[in-house]
Formats: structure tokens, C-alpha cells, sequence
């Protein structure tokens, strides 16, 4: 059975890039349309661009079934830009690049913590960019916030290009029984020296796969990130193989069935 016969989502797509040379949705369109995708979910994780104006730019691309987006949640009127947001039919969740803060315990203070009982009470998801160095902090939150439906991009961003296999396997078993915590397979051309190297990739692949389940793992392409070195064609080939061999059920959950019902996708 071929990927061009499942349904599938990207679950992991940002905004396009300005200018001239920049990449477009309707690129994206083309990508999706011959690798057999369906729809995508995008991801607006950083303060640089605007919440609302993320989700309106996502309102204007047919392919979009679902959006997070980067809010402050340590503002103590977090509920009210929360409640604001959600007047999107987009909106399915708050995105954060924990990778940028300098504490490895930040996602668990006082204040974010808060702000995200907030963000779990709305039924609304969370999805991490993070470092290795701060999966301990992944599994306190989920501990903290069980209710808190939540998803580490990138498998937590291991050290690929270095086959640097811990501390961050030992962080990724711990986190793994905490049921509320998803991963994606996604940016792992960028993680890697050898984007198209799938034995060098599944080296990580292969902990997820055991220790996460496909129910908990989802595709996603890093579009437009991943252009400097892959191909999106080649990144879904490469994912393919790096989590095979799957049977048609699992491809289609990894593919398809985790981020639709992490999501919310109609």
C-alpha cells in the first residue's frame, strides 16, 4: 500500500516566508497534492509573528485544518487572550519554542504553569519546541497538568548529526508513561547531517516508535524549514522509512488518525 493512498496530515507546517524568493502556499499545494497530503497544521511558535495574524493568514489557505500559535501564557490575563483567540475556528492550541529560554525549568514555573491549566481548561492543546536538556521539564508539567494534552515537535530536538543518543533517550523514557505527552516526527532533515540517511535517523526513530506507540506520534514536515535540504518529497519518504516497517494501520495513525484527533480536525 502506497502513502498516496492514505489520508494524511502534516501536522507541523509554518507560516511562508517573505519576499520574492520566499516560499508560498501554493507551493506548499503543490507539495501536498503529489505527495497525497491532505491537510496541514500550522504552527506560529515564536513572538515575531502575531497570534491573530497567524490565524487569519491560516483562514486564507484551504489546506490549514488547524492552528497553534504562540501566546504568553505567564501574562496574568492570559484567559482573556486565550478566550479571544478561540473566536478562530482554526484555533486548536497554544505553540511555544521553550528551546529559546535560557532556564531548562521555565515550562514549569510558578506563572507558566498557570497559564497553561489555563490553556488545558479551554480544552486546547500544547505544542513544545524544545532541547534534550529540557524533557525533565516535559515530564514535571505533564505531571503537574495531566489534563494538559500536549506535543513535543521534533522528538525534543536530540543531537542526530552528532548520533548523540543521551541524555536524551533516558529523558524520552521517562516522559514516555505520561499518556497526555505526544511526539512528532518532524525537522529530523534539519537535526541531521545526512537528511536523506535513514539508518542514521532511525537510530532516534526506533526509541520513539518503542517507547511512544504510532497512537502518540504524528508526521510533520517543517515545511518551509526543511527546503534548504530536503525536498518535501524526500522528507516524507525519509520519515516513512526511518519509522518503518509499519503496517497500513500504523501508517495510517502516523500519518493521519494521531494528529486528527490531537487536533480536532474535521
Amino acid at each position: 500500500m502506497s502513502t498516496t493512498q492514505l489520508p494524511m496530515i502534516d501536522a507541523h507546517v509554518h507560516l511562508p516566508e517573505p519576499g520574492a524568493e520566499g516560499a508560498t502556499w501554493g507551493e506548499l499545494a503543490t507539495d501536498l497534492g503529489a505527495s497525497g497530503l491532505e491537510r496541514v497544521v500550522l504552527v506560529q511558535s515564536t513572538p515575531a509573528g502575531a497570534a491573530r495574524a497567524a490565524l487569519d493568514h491560516a483562514a486564507r489557505a484551504d489546506a490549514v485544518g488547524a492552528a497553534v500559535v504562540w501566546v504568553d501564557v505567564a501574562t496574568p490575563n492570559v484567559t482573556d487572550v486565550l478566550d479571544a483567540l478561540g473566536t478562530s475556528a482554526l484555533f486548536r492550541g497554544v505553540a511555544l519554542a521553550v528551546h529559546a529560554e535560557t532556564d531548562n525549568h521555565w515550562l514549569v514555573g510558578d506563572d507558566v504553569v498557570r497559564g497553561l491549566r489555563a490553556v488545558a481548561e479551554r480544552g486546547l492543546t500544547l505544542d513544545l519546541e524544545i532541547e534534550p536538556r529540557q524533557l525533565p521539564s516535559v515530564e514535571r508539567l505533564a505531571e503537574l497538568v495531566p489534563e494538559l494534552n500536549m506535543v513535543v515537535a521534533h522528538l525534543g530536538s536530540p543531537f542526530i548529526a552528532r548520533s548523540e543518543r543521551e541524555p536524551w533517550g533516558v529523558y524520552l523514557l521517562n516522559v514516555a508513561p505520561h499518556r497526555n505527552v505526544s511526539l512528532k516526527l518532524s525537522g529530523l532533515v534539519s537535526l541531521d547531517t545526512h537528511p536523506g540517511h535513514v539508518a542514521h535517523q532511525r537510530l532516534f526513530v526506533d526509541s520513539a516508535v518503542r517507547l511512544f506507540g504510532y497512537e502518540r506520534l504524528m508526521f510533520g514536515s517543517d515545511w518551509p524549514t526543511h527546503r534548504s535540504r530536503s525536498g518535501y518529497a524526500e522528507v516524507l519518504a525519509t520519515t516513512l522509512a526511518a519509522a518503518g516497517p509499519m503496517t497500513p494501520a500504523q501508517r495510517d495513525q502516523l500519518f493521519f488518525a494521531t494528529a486528527r484527533d490531537f487536533y480536532r480536525i474535521l
